[in-house]
């Protein structure tokens, strides 16, 4: 059967609409109390405080990241990558990253394995999520922090900074082949690099905070094929976390400590600069998140005011929510196989698929990874047939996919 006749086929089949569906939710991680919150930012209520971060106190928690079901959480004062059950909303285990290794940012290769910076060990740690076991460390530069994934490598910010001596040094973004962690290539990427993110393209956005004092942020492109940097340019001020939204705009968060914090933005293509330094957004002191949802509004965590802000793009309030002591960090639920991004799986995301994919419809950006629901890291007609298969043939469910899949 010819691919087009086959589509039709399973356009003009006629079948009950299954619904699979949840609230949209935010889940807080709060670094003063030790804790994690939830937003339920359908109904807009918020129950705090719903689990404790560390096997014990101090944990200080930096990162939370959601897949499915379950929430990964780095606590770098107790050295653990921490697992919690969302449904249970408990803990189901914590993996130790080894005493003063102090684990600091995670990104995810795929429903197994989890690469996380240790920081004081100037490593990364490759850690089977499934068996809870570290099976691999890499050597790095300098004190790595951020850390990103795309096509198969491993882009790790080291920041350079010396805890001996308490000194700033140049930072370096080292790129990993992740079949063999081979080192690809080393990139100067300013002073005090933290936090990396992949956009929609496929280059690499790097965030150097400078020194807090007389030198100032930057941002460094980065094309995560050829290993380009492709572009550069200052954005004053002391800019930290960078997300990427929907939209292709970048939002950095960036502090802000006497009255109000900050956010800056631009846009990842042009790399023409919305917000910095010299006209930020204004939002609560000391911004330490500025996280895009998939409709485009940013959710910022204020870590002086306790308090997650929502904003459009234009920095325009449009919510308000109290959580926990201290908020860092946020990450969001999903549906596996929710194509097109409603918090439902149905027909409707088969329909999505097969207009993106083979009838020049649209695509939503920050959820288009979940269109691989058999996990084979494409987006083919098998994604459209394991998705019937599961909704009205009693098949397997949708799999977590690789979040870096373009």
């Amino acid at each position: 059967m010819k691919m087009k006749t086959f589509i039709t086929c399973l356009m003009i089949i006629i079948l009950p609409i299954c619904i699979y569906s949840a609230d949209k939710i935010a889940y807080v991680l709060n670094s003063l109390s030790e804790t994690v919150s939830k937003i339920n930012i359908t109904t807009g209520a918020v129950t705090s405080n719903i689990v404790t971060i560390g096997s014990d106190v101090f944990s200080y928690p930096n990162q939370i990241v959601v897949r499915d079901s379950l929430a990964y959480v780095i606590a770098s004062g107790t050295d653990e990558l921490q697992i919690i059950n969302l449904k249970t909303e408990t803990t189901v285990n914590y993996i130790n990253t080894g005493a003063f290794s102090n684990p600091y940012w995670m990104a995810f290769y795929d429903s197994q394995y989890v690469y996380v910076t240790l920081m004081l060990k100037n490593k990364v740690a490759k850690i089977d999520i499934l068996s809870g076991l570290i099976v691999d460390e890499i050597a790095t530069g300098v004190s790595p922090a951020g850390i990103a994934i795309y096509d198969h490598k491993a882009f790790v910010v080291c920041s350079g900074y010396d805890f001996d001596t308490y000194t700033f040094n140049p930072s370096v973004l080292a790129i990993y082949d992740l079949s063999d962690n081979s080192l690809i290539e080393a990139l100067d990427v300013g002073l005090n690099a933290q936090y990396a993110a992949v956009d929609n393209f496929g280059n690499i956005h790097v965030v150097a905070t400078g020194n807090y004092y007389d030198i100032n942020g930057e941002v460094y492109i980065i094309n995560g094929d050829s290993y380009e940097i492709i572009n550069n340019f200052p954005l004053g001020g002391s800019p930290g976390l960078i997300n990427i939204g929907p939209d292709n705009v970048a939002y950095i968060a960036a502090a802000g400590w006497s009255y109000s914090g900050f956010i800056f933005s631009y846009n990842t293509l042009t790399g023409q600069i919305y917000h910095n330094a010299s006209n930020p957004i204004e939002i609560d002191m000391n911004c330490m998140a500025a996280v895009p949802f998939q409709d485009s509004t940013i959710f910022s965590a204020s870590f002086s005011t306790d308090y997650i802000n929502i904003i459009d793009s234009a920095g325009n309030n449009q919510a308000n929510y109290a959580v926990g002591d201290g908020p860092v960090h946020l990450d969001f639920n999903y549906i596996p196989g929710d194509a097109n991004g409603d918090f439902d799986v149905n027909i409707l995301d088969v329909v999505y698929i097969i207009n993106w994919k083979y009838k020049g419809g649209p695509q939503t950006i920050t959820a288009r990874w979940r269109a691989d629901v058999n996990a084979d890291l494409s987006y083919n007609i098998l994604d459209v047939v394991y998705l019937i298969n599961f909704k009205y043939k009693g098949g397997p469910g949708p799999k977590i996919g690789a979040t870096w899949l373009y």
